[in-house]
């Protein structure tokens, strides 16, 4: 399979604009993204933290479907044990119907134990009952035109169904994970999946991926039956500038804001660290690229050849980085990275 790429993006909260600046710079990042022919922009779900104000994906999706033709759209993922599951059913067929089919669905439980707590959530098993019956309400629904299920968490009886998706039988779906137990499930169902880990461990779970895929490609009721080839993908902190030092200093500044944010709960209530953020470190497994073109292409062609990895979701903007200069490295990669990485 060739080579794709994608953006993905925290939609942190910002320092010293307003939140409508901030997503007015997302919708301009997706518009450029969209003309340079990138496959999809991908956004994060998380609430109560610093490290995203998207607490309702659908929104942002929505106005990024309204700004782009050809990008594909979704988010990674969708939280499902804090949706009410016939209300997140119809949200992704609005989404796939008003993007005529450029949605990508992301499905998870939520990273964060911290976070549940606020819709309620008493631990990791309520967690994922919730997700197993919001997933299995979710095909149901696809495959019917009244919803009727009896679950431990949800009951419905009749509930009409006046919409379907745009894409049959229901869009593409993503389940990322750090957790190599969960990799038996991902590539059985064929999920397209994204990493949390680091450059050595990649390859040998990718390479589990794709055996488990293998072997179960031509089984019936797979969940993701309708893609031919799942992604594998790996993201990538990343800034591009004129001269290394300039990209070096831009980068570190933004990585040291973002790592504050994305321990700003465990911090918070005193926890710690769950992973280690030092860009530069071997076992980190949010690393950071920066410098001018040519030497972007070096580093990240030596990435995905240490991971295998067959998508690449580029992270441009995060932390504090300026608008302007997230802009410069998407289109600084579009022009002279990209099209040789292909």
């Amino acid at each position: 399979m060739s080579l794709n790429f994608g953006i993905f993006d925290w939609i942190e909260a910002p320092d010293h604009r307003s939140p409508a600046d901030l997503y007015a710079h997302k919708l301009e990042l997706a518009q450029a993204a969209d003309k340079a022919g990138f496959h999809a922009y991908l956004i994060a779900e998380h609430q109560g933290t610093p490290l995203s104000i998207n607490a309702q994906p659908s929104v942002l999706l929505s106005a990024m479907i309204q700004r782009t033709m050809r990008l594909r759209v979704g988010a990674l993922t969708f939280c499902l044990p804090w949706y009410n599951p016939y209300r997140l059913y119809n949200e992704v067929c609005m989404l796939d119907q008003l993007s005529r089919g450029r949605l990508e669905v992301g499905v998870g439980r939520g990273v964060s134990p911290i976070e549940s707590r606020i819709f309620g959530l008493s631990g990791i098993e309520e967690s994922r009952e919730k997700y197993r019956e919001t997933l299995d309400i979710f095909f149901a629904a696809c495959r019917s035109d009244a919803l009727n299920f009896e679950g431990k968490h949800y009951r419905y009886k009749d509930a009409e169904l006046h919409l379907k998706p745009w894409q049959k039988p229901y869009p593409p779906l993503w389940f990322p994970t750090s957790n190599r137990e969960s990799i038996e499930f991902t590539a059985r169902h064929g999920y397209h999946t994204a990493l949390l880990a680091t450059l050595a461990e990649c390859k040998p779970l990718f390479e589990q991926y794709r055996e488990i895929w293998e072997r179960h490609k031509n089984d019936p009721g797979r969940h993701n039956a309708h893609v031919a080839v799942p992604f594998l993908a790996k993201t990538q902190h990343m800034v591009i500038a004129e001269t290394d030092a300039e990209a070096e200093k831009l980068g570190l500044q933004a990585h040291t804001k973002w790592a504050s944010r994305i321990h700003h709960l465990v911090h918070k209530l005193g926890l710690p660290e769950h992973h280690k953020t030092d860009p530069y470190a071997p076992d980190t497994v949010q690393p950071l690229v920066t410098g001018t073109p040519r030497a972007v292409l070096e580093k990240v062609a030596e990435m995905l050849r240490i991971t295998s990895a067959n998508y690449l979701l580029c992270i441009f903007s995060f932390g504090d980085l300026a608008p302007a200069h997230a802009m410069r490295s998407l289109e600084l990669f579009a022009k002279e990275v990209m099209p040789k990485l292909r």
